[in-house]
């Protein structure tokens, strides 16, 4: 990296315009994420708050707030600072997953998620995603800078290490589909920097044993997982959560109740506005309107690519690459939830979902790709060698 890199990226010295693509997608979601959190949320809220329907709003807004305070933060940050920063972030973020664990589990919790700092809930799981896509970035762009074989394969086994010690701090909580998320997004990294999937797949019982031992002392994802599998071949024996998405989906038709008109809602649905918002999206706007959701995510997806492939660095594209990944596989495990295509998991539903440290992560992360954007030339991109790491 150069040394007299800049911190910030002046204004109005940019390579590319900014990605209009990208920031509308981005910006159509977190409205639709408003107005159906709103509509979504307004029984709870008015039963739970003494009589205002806005309490879950309000606080949905004040984190879009901070969500696009940090887009913008680290839209003007240069991504090269993150490469600096890359292992002191991780370490923080292993930190936090260690202290989740010790700490007492927050009320009306069921596992080890979050950590309540000045009255705020955090999520540390959702930090150690991106903090690890940000090191497993940099050491992968270190591993393609190497010159000889044996400190290549040293330093890639390090990195399994570190990723392994990662999913299993939250694996331990327990969030099995995090621990999906993160493996499925570095997965696709490792085998972007050349690892076969044959060889990936090697990995798998170090994985297996791991969510199996924690299935023994778990008996409830036990069930979601049963109920799932025999849902297959007959949905009545479904999960009861899964069964409300459904019948939400199944009474929208194609053109939805209407706004404000879910029935689901009705405490029927658990978490109508967080988890199962695809639902009641479906249920009040019908297929038209989860098909526009869709193709929204899938813009902001297709864009994010587009900015992998045409990185400038080694760093850059695996950056990139990275967080598009993460941010797709959010959006398949919960809209797969929803549709029984996948067991129920507590998954958001990315800039959608009312949630806290997710949608501020999301557009943290938003943030860095328009900021590796910025600073591509269009008519050139990084052309790097791929190595086939050999066991």
């Amino acid at each position: 990296m150069n040394p007299k890199t800049t911190l910030y990226s002046p204004l109005g010295q940019t390579k590319s315009a900014l990605d209009y693509f990208l920031v509308g997608s981005v910006v159509l979601l977190c409205i639709a994420g408003v107005v159906f959190v709103y509509t979504s949320s307004a029984v709870h809220s008015w039963q739970g708050a003494g009589g205002s329907s806005m309490t879950f709003l309000t606080n949905h807004l004040q984190r879009l707030l901070a969500g696009f305070a940090a887009l913008t933060l680290f839209y003007h940050i240069r991504y090269q600072f993150l490469e600096r920063i890359a292992r002191g972030a991780l370490i923080a973020a292993l930190a936090a997953l260690v202290l989740v664990l010790l700490l007492p589990k927050l009320p009306g919790t069921t596992a080890k998620r979050w950590i309540e700092v000045f009255g705020l809930s955090i999520q540390p799981a959702e930090i150690a995603k991106y903090s690890l896509i940000i090191y497993v970035a940099k050491r992968l762009s270190e591993i393609d800078e190497s010159s000889f074989p044996v400190e290549r394969k040293r330093k890639f086994n390090a990195l399994l290490i570190i990723v392994a010690l990662t999913l299993g701090l939250i694996i331990i909580e327990p969030n099995l589909s995090m621990v999906i998320l993160i493996a499925g997004t570095v997965g696709t990294m490792l085998m972007m920097h050349g690892l076969e999937w044959r060889k990936l797949l090697l990995l798998a019982p170090i994985g297996a044993l791991g969510v199996g031992g924690i299935l023994l002392v778990k008996p409830y994802m036990v069930e979601r997982i049963a109920s799932f599998i025999s849902g297959i071949s007959n949905p009545m024996n479904t999960s009861y959560h899964v069964r409300q998405a459904l019948i939400a989906i199944g009474q929208g038709g194609i053109f939805g109740l209407g706004l404000g008109q879910s029935t689901q809602k009705h405490y029927y649905l658990p978490e109508p506005y967080n988890d199962s918002i695809f639902s009641i999206v479906g249920e009040e706007s019908g297929l038209i309107g989860a098909l526009l959701l869709l193709s929204a995510f899938l813009v902001l997806i297709a864009r994010g690519w587009k900015v992998a492939l045409r990185a400038q660095d080694q760093f850059s594209y695996y950056l990139a690459a990275g967080i598009t990944v993460a941010l797709a596989c959010s959006t398949v495990i919960n809209i797969g939830v929803n549709l029984a295509l996948l067991p129920a998991t507590g998954q958001p539903l990315p800039f959608v979902s009312y949630g806290g440290t997710s949608i501020v992560m999301s557009l943290a992360a938003v943030g860095i790709l328009l900021n590796i954007a910025k600073q591509q030339n269009t008519s050139t991109k990084w052309q790097g060698s791929v190595r086939t790491l050999s066991f």
